[in-house]
């Protein structure tokens, strides 16, 4: 009897100890707060505005729905203060170190984010279309087309290792900004532009040139977008669990596209009336001047310009490109 009181009191005493063991680790993990931080200037995906405290604020299309998803498993998050301007290197640096919990836009194969837990799966892909003029859209054939043509990127997007090296082939110049970009494309010193339909929605927009653009109906690339972790993160195992199966979930993946849709909508909506610059508006009105003779000259009305024709930077639209929307764009990525 004595012997099996002892071989109880054993057991009980090492249950006791690993329920005391799980319960220090339980704490440990719910004492995390997890730092957020981005990529700088890449909107909707992620950007950093800077608030009336001289703070800049994290926006993202996955951050809500990723604070959701930590408000389901008891996980503390929150956006890492910033006190300044957003610097890519100090943030993967701090990522590193693990200053930095959790970042949004991660490449995958993509030395810059080298030394990131990545987590799978990607909830979005950023869809890398070709953009050109709207009367030269249907020019463009196939990929091979562009290997003879005159094409541009701007340095002020992030594209991934396996997109640059596409980029390569093609012989593809790089300008600073996306302004610099636009102006070659409308003025005629490139023939077509490569970016991601997302960032250029919305960067055209500010810039007033929405209507002197075309994005090609098919993205060229779907590149995976991911989240990932620091691996100096406490307890990394579980976060990656938990936050791989929440991933995982279709609903997440629903809760980003809307937000996408929502700050894109947003921005566009803010952003309208702006007025084209002078590149744009000059070349406008170069092919209004056009027109005018044309009509003037011809005795044929064969040969007179439609009235339902539309002009676009510089050059006559002899009829509407039906585009994919925005929207229907979104399906399936």
């Amino acid at each position: 009897m004595k012997r099996l009181l002892l071989i109880c009191f054993m057991i009980l005493f090492v249950a006791t100890g690993v329920m005391a063991s799980n319960l220090v680790k339980k704490e440990s993990y719910l004492s995390t707060t997890l730092n957020v931080v981005g990529l700088p200037d890449f909107p909707p995906f992620s950007e950093y505005i800077k608030n009336d405290r001289d703070a800049y604020i994290l926006k993202s299309a996955f951050l809500q729905p990723l604070i959701h998803a930590a408000q389901r498993n008891d996980i503390k998050m929150k956006t890492a203060d910033l006190k300044d301007t957003p610097d890519l290197k100090m943030l993967l640096l701090g990522m590193k170190s693990g200053d930095y919990h959790v970042f949004i836009g991660t490449y995958s194969d993509t030395k810059m984010f080298a030394g990131l837990e990545i987590l799978y799966p990607a909830v979005i892909s950023n869809p890398v279309h070709l953009i050109t003029l709207p009367e030269t859209q249907e020019q463009i054939k196939t990929y091979a087309d562009l290997k003879n043509l005159r094409g541009i990127a701007s340095k002020s997007e992030y594209f991934s290792d396996f997109v640059l090296r596409k980029f390569k082939e093609l012989n593809i110049t790089y300008v600073d900004n996306s302004l610099e970009a636009y102006e070659k494309l409308i003025i005629g010193e490139a023939d077509y532009m490569m970016g991601g339909l997302y960032y250029n929605k919305i960067a055209a927009s500010q810039y007033g040139v929405s209507d002197f653009i075309a994005y090609s109906k098919k993205p060229l690339f779907k590149i995976p977008l991911f989240l990932s972790l620091s691996k100096e993160t406490p307890v990394l195992s579980e976060y990656v669990r938990i936050l791989k199966q929440e991933l995982s979930k279709p609903e997440f993946a629903t809760e980003v596209k809307n937000e996408i849709i929502r700050l894109v909508g947003e921005e566009i909506e803010k952003n309208d009336g702006t007025v084209p610059p002078s590149f744009a508006t000059i070349m406008r009105e170069k092919a209004q001047s056009q027109q005018d003779s044309a009509v003037e000259e011809s005795p044929f009305e064969e040969d007179k310009p439609q009235q339902n024709n539309a002009i676009r930077h510089g050059r006559i639209v002899e009829h509407e490109q039906h585009q994919t929307t925005f929207d229907e764009a979104l399906d399936g990525i």
